[in-house]
């Protein structure tokens, strides 16, 4: 199972897919007020920038679900690119499973 074609073309250059931006992914993480090594479960997690920033920035570990063949490889990418690779996993699947 994937995403239809359009939407990961219309979305492959976006590294967040709903309204949020950094910083509020950002405060949010903070708000949480959990300890370094919270381990994260983000279901639809798309490129996984809010995983993957928490992991470097907050310290979390956790894994990704995304239904996206696209995205779940630019979240692999991306924890690479952070440097959070060992903290972070993106599993492409449904997450409604």
């Amino acid at each position: 199972m994937d995403l239809p074609r359009i939407f990961t073309i219309r979305e492959s250059n976006h590294r967040i897919h709903n309204p949020l931006t950094a910083d509020k992914f950002a405060t949010l993480g903070a708000s949480l007020r959990l300890p370094a090594g919270t381990r994260v479960l983000d279901l639809a997690s798309g490129s996984g920038e809010m995983l993957c920033t928490w992991a470097r920035d907050l310290g979390f570990t956790g894994t990704g679900v995304d239904i996206s063949t696209l995205f779940t490889a630019q979240a692999r990418a991306r924890a690479a690119e952070l440097g959070v690779a060992d903290r972070v996993e993106f599993v492409h699947g449904d997450a409604a499973g």
